[in-house]
């Protein structure tokens, strides 16, 4: 995938970087959601090849990024049981950070069982509807239908309001 960089210096540069540009310091907009797919990319560090399940809406959010802003990066941390992983998107020219905190909210580590919470931070409300299309889109009949309500209330502690009012408001 482009823009990719995975590892812990990577995380560390883009939340720097993030510092450096004032972006946690504006707006933020929060979305909770439910995977739809993935697809496992394969690094190699030193020798060594590791592979690396990143949800489908981080692949197309980057390289829809990587198109209005060449400088876009990605990256990942995760808690080393594997069933929490935080994905990292920063466009600096585009003035957008993007965080999401993919969860395991089953006992299979399948799609259906992750859930998100997505943190954007922008000055552009713009963008914010765009990725939200973008999200949108993957299923025929929107995302608010394949939310599971009870798995996200569960992990995030949020009300199943808080959640549809937060996509709604840029779906309309």
């Amino acid at each position: 995938m482009r823009g990719t960089k995975i590892g812990k210096k990577a995380t560390k540069k883009i939340l720097n970087e993030v510092i450096q540009l004032g972006l946690k310091d504006s707006p933020k907009y929060t979305f909770y959601g439910k995977r739809k797919g993935g697809s496992i990319i394969k690094t190699e560090t030193k020798g060594h090849i590791f592979s690396h399940n990143v949800p489908k809406l981080i692949i197309r959010i980057t390289n829809w990024l990587i198109d209005i802003d060449a400088s876009t990066e990605q990256s990942e941390s995760g808690s080393g049981s594997g069933r929490k992983i935080t994905f990292y998107v920063l466009s600096p020219q585009a003035g957008i950070f993007i965080e999401v905190d993919d969860q395991i909210a089953g006992t299979l580590d399948i799609p259906g069982n992750h859930v998100y919470k997505m943190d954007i931070y922008t000055q552009n409300a713009d963008l914010v509807k765009q990725v939200v299309k973008i999200i949108n889109e993957q299923w025929d009949d929107g995302i608010i239908p394949h939310l599971d309500f009870g798995k996200i209330e569960k992990k995030y502690k949020v009300s199943t309001e808080e959640v549809t009012n937060g996509w709604n408001q840029f779906l309309s």
